[in-house]
């Protein structure tokens, strides 16, 4: 049709476009023609009407078709869904894969021919070879992007046509080649406009470092920096058949080593999309079928729940924790400051992070033996099993966490958030056992962080106490920040606190391992994830201290890691950031490995 120049009519549909779409579509009706709908996600109301004007149009000439593109939504009509034919463009599996099909759609013996250099045609592929990088590792999950980025053709185009420009205002010209000018281009700016996580913006920043460089001009330079039995290298040869042909002996299945992984982020992978495929299994099995015991799924929940309320800690009553909060006492002062009245009560920084932390545990406390008992009741008959209701007991049968214990009615966190209920739970005591001990006891010697809702709170009090122990140099809250020093021991060998600062303890590192001995970054063991981390001495120094400190880490630098509350990762569950010793590696190494810690693995 399109060689013929067959009429085709478009419409991009959004506020005010829909008359001009029924108008194209009602010319096609009786012309015959073709009509192409873009960005109906943003026309979503109207979608259910085409469906309706389908199916109640009698006379539709035999010629007209109707092409619809939109992203994904789950709100798309399901009519017009299975009356269609769906068209899909999905990336393809596997760097080999990604490869060809750009050296088949996007890159031809044209652009290659663009620029008469043998540095264009090697920069091509370079681009080509960090797209479907980036691409295919989001198939690694946290570890790979913290947030999983739809990379397309389009972001290979744009940068393309960039690097054809810049190599035409300089080695076309007998100029050098800016490479910090490429590298910033490249990661911030064609493939940064999607980046939003700043851990992502550094690891696509590091992968330009490493493969937009003089090295690339060498013929020994390799894609891959392990010993590997197939070396990805830059083919020879200004045919792009040439490279056709290099492409289809690429490996069929990809080491992670390639990616800058650990070979063990294979196992991350497989275990997520068995989860998936579990996850999937499990919500398509029926909820309404009795079990080989004989009992209901009425008869388990109940059962279940009634479980739980036993289970449940006691009540945190807010008047009586209030008077235990106010008897506390605060830091102590420095050694060199005896003379110095210490914080008490609500004045110190960290028993006021207490106090609101009993707040929040209450709550949820509160939230979740009213919803298991008005579970019971619903389910005894005593009350209406509303939808929220009966959602919870699919939950609770499934094992799952009951949505409202971890977010309220508009949507945000309120509790932590785990796989199962039976973890969920051990939490939820594990928590009230920590807070009524630290109520009861006063300070510890260690603080286990993954046991606050907020352990950013934690560390801004922290923060507060050092700089009102350092009151008399005339610090200022808003010039220090978080210092960490790694102890070699568990929390059982602590044996007292610390005179400034505090410990804590409870973390986890992914991606590497912790060599307590040499405290420094080492090359996790095969099928092992995560490795327990030591007390983490956490305190406040100035900005002129911490320039110092950073000497310390080695002439490479240390590595600046992230602390998340979850393996998810990402900005909004991000705790803080602190810096690890990466031994003989560079710390790009160690962002290309995805490593950092967590509050919990799960």
């Amino acid at each position: 049709k399109r060689l013929k120049k067959f009429p085709t009519d478009k419409v991009s549909m959004g506020e005010g476009q829909e008359a001009v779409a029924l108008q194209k579509m009602q010319q096609g009706f009786l012309n015959g023609t073709w009509c192409i709908l873009q960005n109906c996600h943003l026309g979503i109301g109207f979608m259910s009407q085409i469906e309706r004007i389908l199916t109640k149009t009698a006379d539709i000439q035999q010629d007209f078709r109707l092409w619809v593109t939109c992203e994904i939504t789950n709100r798309f009509p399901i009519g017009l869904l299975q009356m269609s034919i769906k068209v899909t463009m999905e990336p393809p599996a596997g760097l080999k894969a990604g490869l060809l099909r750009t050296y088949t759609t996007t890159v031809t013996q044209e652009l290659l021919d663009k620029i008469d250099h043998e540095q264009w045609r090697s920069l091509v592929f370079v681009q080509a070879f960090l797209h479907s990088i980036v691409q295919e590792r989001r198939k690694f999950g946290p570890i790979g992007w913290c947030i999983p980025y739809e990379f397309n053709s389009s972001d290979l185009e744009a940068s393309l046509i960039f690097l054809e420009k810049h190599l035409s205002g300089t080695v076309a010209v007998g100029l050098p080649l800016s490479w910090q000018t490429i590298q910033i281009m490249i990661a911030s700016v064609q493939y940064g406009g999607r980046v939003q996580d700043a851990l992502d913006g550094e690891l696509f920043e590091t992968y330009a470092a490493l493969w937009f460089c003089d090295d690339v001009n060498k013929s020994s330079f390799t894609f891959n920096n392990f010993h590997s039995d197939f070396n990805y290298r830059i083919p020879d040869g200004g045919e792009v058949a040439n490279y056709r042909n290099y492409i289809s002996r690429l490996p069929t299945v990809d080491s992670p080593l390639i990616f800058g992984l650990h070979t063990n982020a294979d196992l991350t992978y497989r275990q997520l999309d068995a989860g998936e495929m579990l996850t999937s299994l499990l919500e398509t099995l029926p909820k309404d079928a009795g079990v080989g015991t004989g009992k209901s799924v009425d008869e388990i929940v109940k059962e279940t729940a009634l479980g739980l309320l036993e289970r449940m800690p006691p009540d945190l009553v807010e008047a009586q924790f209030r008077i235990q909060v106010s008897k506390l006492r605060g830091p102590p002062p420095l050694a060199a400051d005896k003379g110095a009245v210490p914080d008490k009560g609500m004045l110190a920084p960290l028993n006021i992070f207490l106090f609101q932390e009993l707040q929040r545990l209450q709550r949820i406390v509160a939230v979740v033996r009213q919803n298991m008992q008005a579970l019971v009741m619903a389910i005894e008959g005593t009350v209406v099993m509303t939808p929220d209701l009966l959602e919870d007991l699919h939950s609770v049968y499934d094992a799952r966490v009951p949505k409202r214990w971890t977010h309220d009615p508009s949507g945000a966190e309120i509790s932590w958030l785990m796989p199962t209920i039976g973890s969920w739970f051990a939490a939820l005591s594990a928590r009230h056992d920590l807070l009524s001990t630290w109520l009861n006891q006063g300070r510890m010697k260690s603080y286990w962080l993954p046991g606050f809702t907020n352990p950013q709170g934690f560390l801004t009090g922290m923060r507060q106490e050092v700089t009102r122990q350092h009151q008399k140099d005339q610090w200022a809250l808003d010039d220090v920040v978080t210092h960490t020093e790694i102890q070699q021991n568990d929390v059982d060998r602590v044996k007292e606190a610390p005179e400034e600062g505090q410990n804590i303890h409870g973390l986890f590192v992914e991606g590497a391992k912790w060599a307590r001995g040499e405290g420094k970054l080492e090359e996790s063991e095969a099928k092992k994830l995560f490795y327990a981390m030591p007390v983490v001495h956490v305190t406040a120094i100035g900005m002129k201290e911490r320039k110092a400190k950073l000497a310390e880490y080695g002439p490479k630098g240390g590595y600046d890691c992230a602390v998340y509350k979850y393996p998810k990762r990402g900005d909004r569950y991000l705790v803080f950031r602190m810096m690890l010793r990466p031994g003989e590696e560079h710390p790009n190494h160690w962002r290309l490995r995805g490593v950092c810690l967590l509050c919990q693995t799960e």
